[in-house]
């Protein structure tokens, strides 16, 4: 009798232990990654992790009827992406790729932005599409991705990339000429925005121009490794994407993001979104000398050509 009392004691306690444990699993906060330095899309200020996609999250876990917290850590992208396809949390900010699907399930398009072409004035080409790159050196963010023709087309040699992790990085090599263009997110309201937030100088504010026609209109996913599991979570955050859009209030936190009214962001809602979705889917000014330039130096392009270096 006592060894019978002992093994339904024992088996009791194993079933709540599971219990807690799945309850425990099932209760414990969302974790999802992303860039620490893609202004205006997400950015860390102040220790405190911002920016429009930041600013979505942050509505939708509002939203959302289920009990877990979404909390937003955000790293290099490199590092980001790193922790989330081994299956550590989420990511958000994540272009889809057909490779990508194999490892991760997508929400809906949270925001579009054009990626935009930034060169130096007097060297603008006429870009219309990937064959217009053809020879050229490219910079970029180390890790970014903007689609599987692009990937195709680096793949093949028809330009060169030079990635990087920081903003600053890039437009140095800009200005000094070891790149020829450089693609930055968010449109050309979100370059400007990103612009102010490093202060840099008007100089060189001066002697960049974006091209008119963007790189690509860049749908931006919220996407969980498969081994998540976390389909029927992204159904209804889908659903609460959609109804922010249809309200206004996601149309009006990308416009305060990007410092517009917001009629006049550019950014199109998910429903415009050409790209193929769930359902359908086969800190203080820098001194002038870390620009390479001094500060007497009347223009970037003069400072590249003292350097010895051709912009183009």
């Amino acid at each position: 009798m006592y060894f019978w009392h002992l093994s339904v004691v024992k088996t009791c306690l194993g079933i709540w232990l599971g219990l807690s444990l799945v309850t425990s699993a099932w209760s414990a906060d969302i974790t999802v990654f992303g860039s620490d330095s893609t202004l205006p899309k997400m950015f860390q200020q102040e220790r405190q992790s911002r920016g429009i996609l930041v600013d979505i999250l942050k509505y939708a876990d509002h939203a959302l009827r289920d009990d877990r917290n979404v909390t937003v850590k955000l790293y290099p992208w490199a590092r980001a992406y790193r922790y989330a396809s081994a299956g550590a949390g989420g990511i958000v900010g994540l272009s889809w790729t057909q490779e990508r699907t194999e490892l991760f399930d997508f929400s809906e398009p949270l925001y579009v932005d054009d990626v935009v072409i930034v060169v130096l004035k007097g060297y603008e080409f006429n870009f219309r599409e990937l064959a217009d790159l053809q020879g050229l050196r490219v910079g970029m963010g180390r890790g970014d991705s903007y689609g599987d023709d692009f990937e195709k087309a680096r793949s093949t040699g028809l330009f060169a990339t030079e990635e990087d992790n920081s903003v600053a990085n890039r437009l140095t090599k800009l200005v000094m000429g070891r790149i020829d263009c450089a693609l930055f997110y968010a449109g050309k309201a979100g370059f400007e925005e990103l612009l102010r937030h490093h202060q840099i100088p008007q100089a060189m504010r001066d002697v960049l121009v974006v091209l008119p026609v963007p790189l690509r209109s860049d749908p931006n996913f919220l996407a969980f490794p498969k081994s998540m599991q976390m389909k029927r979570w992204l159904a209804e955050f889908n659903q609460v994407i959609k109804r922010g859009y249809a309200s206004g209030e996601i149309p009006k936190i990308i416009a305060q993001n990007l410092g517009v009214p917001p009629q006049a962001h550019s950014a199109a809602t998910p429903a415009e979104s050409p790209a193929p979705t769930q359902s359908h889917k086969p800190a203080p000014a820098a001194p002038a000398t870390a620009w390479g330039c001094g500060a007497t130096s009347p223009a970037p392009v003069r400072c590249a050509a003292a350097a010895g270096k051709s912009p183009r």
